[in-house]
């Protein structure tokens, strides 16, 4: 945790100065608190799915305040605030600026790791039909490249390169991710979106769209009061 910071939760009519303060602030803290202690860093064992799916649902949430609210809804009238292509769009353009890879396989990031993680538990295993070749999860707590044992290829190591996927041979592939890699750019993210956003008007006015809207509660048909065993407890 940072020596010294100040909290500035998300709020209606936030200026730039708060904006700033909640991202470098409140939400870094936030991650360090969440993301930290799932790494397990020097133990071999703690983080392998856990580590991805929080980080990817931050990137989920950093896409709708980069992106802005539109006022869309779905079908049963939710508003819509976060999207796929808005989270692709923030690792691309955000994460991308610390390591190319999430520009050129931010895509198959998403769909292997959070997909998988959020969703299923585990990471997916993906396959082009038409080539045949699969690609799987390969997650390790090392640096950007990294010696590791091929389980496919019995007695042989290859260097994995954080992002890229390897070849194992045979059609097989998989997309080699390091969580410590994954921690550290998202928290380096959060830097560089407020660096962007303090100059830049119209980023400012997205991220204060989202954040009015999210300052105002969501509709429900779940009527919570109902059916309770002691209703005096609630009055």
């Amino acid at each position: 945790m940072p020596d010294s910071f100040s909290l500035m939760p998300l709020k209606n009519n936030m200026t730039l100065a708060e904006i700033l303060m909640y991202l470098t602030g409140d939400l870094k803290v936030s991650i360090i608190n969440d993301i930290g202690p799932c790494l397990s860093l020097g133990y071999d064992e703690g983080g392998y799915f856990a580590a991805p799916r929080l980080v990817l649902s931050y990137v989920d949430y950093l896409g709708a305040l980069y992106h802005g609210y539109e006022g869309k809804s779905d079908s049963k009238n939710r508003r819509i605030f976060a999207d796929p292509k808005y989270a692709k769009n923030f690792l691309s353009n955000v994460f991308g600026r610390k390591d190319d890879g999430y520009k050129k396989y931010g895509d198959l990031l998403w769909e292997i790791y959070r997909n998988g993680t959020i969703h299923l538990y585990s990471p997916k295993s993906l396959k082009d039909i038409a080539s045949k070749r699969t690609v799987g999860w390969l997650i390790h707590k090392l640096e950007r490249k990294a010696q590791l044992r091929d389980t496919f290829n019995e007695g042989m190591y290859f260097t994995a390169t954080h992002l890229k996927p390897y070849d194992h041979g045979n059609g097989t592939w998989t997309q080699p991710i390091s969580i410590k890699c994954m921690y550290e750019d998202l928290i380096y993210a959060i830097d560089r979106f407020a660096q962007i956003i303090s100059t830049d008007h119209n980023l400012e006015s997205k991220f204060r769209s989202t954040s009015d809207a999210l300052s105002i509660p969501e509709t429900t048909l779940i009527e919570w009061w109902k059916n309770q065993k002691n209703k005096a407890l609630y009055q």
